[in-house]
């Protein structure tokens, strides 16, 4: 795999959260799911923190900080109202941040910065192996919330957007 090819399976992703994202109002982004799970603006939020995670391994610098991550990390309590979170078109612009950073930093990758471990504090499952290893996880991982920005759209009453 190469830091191109890397760049362009985060071309395609990008492309289909913004469709799962068309006409939703942030009303819609924070409505729970039944039983359980997260609402889109969670989702949304914790694919812009798993971003800044690729963009660090691909050399770059996060878009959010902590006090904003911490809101979205993997275990963290769903969203509540009246929580202090992004709005969905805060997130939205979060995204397209990551986008312009996240392409043209994987696109630089060389085949031997690609092959390198992970770095020793980011190094935890499934962050293992090398960083190649690591970005391929985390674009699964991406795909894998992307469809549920599918369902969770159709829970807020949308048409599905990827047909």
């Amino acid at each position: 795999m190469t830091g191109n090819e890397l760049a362009q399976m985060y071309e395609f992703s990008y492309g289909a959260i913004k469709r799962n994202l068309d006409d939703v109002t942030n009303e819609d982004s924070l409505v729970q799911p039944p039983g359980a799970g997260n609402c889109l603006n969670w989702v949304l939020g914790h694919i812009v923190v798993a971003r800044n995670t690729v963009l660090s391994l691909a050399g770059g610098a996060p878009v959010v900080g902590d006090e904003v991550a911490a809101h979205y990390r993997r275990g963290s309590n769903p969203l509540q109202p009246g929580d202090k979170v992004p709005d969905l078109a805060t997130l939205r612009g979060l995204l397209s941040d990551t986008q312009h950073r996240l392409v043209p930093a994987l696109a630089a990758l060389s085949d031997e910065a690609l092959a390198q471990p992970v770095p020793e504090p980011m190094r935890r499952p499934p962050l293992t192996g090398s960083v190649a290893d690591a970005l391929i996880r985390l674009h699964y991982h991406e795909g894998y919330h992307n469809g549920q920005m599918g369902l969770l759209r159709r829970l807020a009453g949308k048409e599905g957007a990827i047909k």
